[in-house]
């Protein structure tokens, strides 16, 4: 048995795992991350260890955090970074080549990720777009006849929360509004790129701009797979209504790949 644990920006997740078998995802949206997992680990397998913790944290490094994990909770903790990166791919495993070129000071969660979706669509060309805090957009080149599977390169631009926040913070007359509030009364209606209040031209700017910028990459590259992760990627799938995987959880999807190799060495 494993344990995952992705802290990002806004929320942590945690799930144990069999193998790559992920069971049930706890999320939790607070600051007190350590007490989160002990909670965790007693609502599920009180008393008991696991083999391997493979944590992805996207926060500042947190010491006493990494500390609890190894007394508390597990034999072998991996703190997946760029330096880890490194390790996996010198161990010359094909599952591993894929983060060869990964940049230096790049965010455990987006690494986790490539891992991810690389492993599920190992002969396809990616690209790979993470809605969260951030909108993160990856793109993967998989295994050619002389060449290895790589991660070409990538682009980051802010989350849609995050595109609200900013307009309230930098504006005397904007109040802070929440775009799931227009997104849940808008589910079967088109948006129109012309609004005629504060909340459709929100939406208009925010919400299909988003769109537009996706629209604009599928455009760019007609050629890649598409595949959507984070919180909003069942509804920017839906309203696309184009050929897109959505894939959720799929950072712990390569945490869980990383737990499994360790465990069987």
């Amino acid at each position: 048995m494993y344990l995952l644990i992705d802290i990002g920006n806004t929320a942590c997740k945690a799930a144990f795992a069999d193998n790559e078998r992920i069971g049930k995802v706890f999320r939790y949206a607070g600051d007190d991350i350590r007490q989160f997992i002990r909670e965790t680990f007693d609502s599920e397998y009180p008393g008991q260890r696991v083999r391997v913790a493979v944590l992805s944290n996207v926060r500042a490094d947190d010491p006493e955090l990494e500390t609890m994990l190894l007394n508390e909770c597990c034999d072998r903790l991996i703190v997946l970074d760029v330096a880890e990166c490194d390790r996996l791919v010198k161990t010359g495993l094909p599952q591993f080549e894929v983060l060869a070129n990964m940049p230096e000071g790049m965010g455990a969660d987006r690494i986790a990720a490539i891992l991810a979706a690389n492993n599920l669509f190992p002969e396809n060309d990616l690209m790979v777009f993470d809605f969260g805090t951030a909108i993160t957009v990856e793109f993967i080149d998989c295994h050619k006849e002389n060449a290895s599977a790589c991660y070409a390169g990538g682009a980051i631009s802010l989350g849609l929360n995050t595109r609200y926040r900013a307009l309230s913070h930098f504006t005397e007359r904007i109040p802070l509004l929440n775009p799931r509030d227009f997104m849940e009364s808008h589910k079967e209606k088109k948006i129109n790129p012309i609004g005629f209040d504060l909340d459709t031209a929100m939406a208009a700017g925010n919400i299909l701009g988003i769109m537009f910028e996706i629209e604009g990459y599928k455009r760019e590259y007609p050629d890649r797979t598409v595949i959507f992760t984070g919180g909003d990627a069942i509804y920017f799938a839906e309203k696309l209504k184009s050929s897109i995987f959505v894939v959720y959880n799929l950072v712990l999807m390569g945490l869980s790949q990383i737990a499994q190799f360790y465990a069987e060495q």
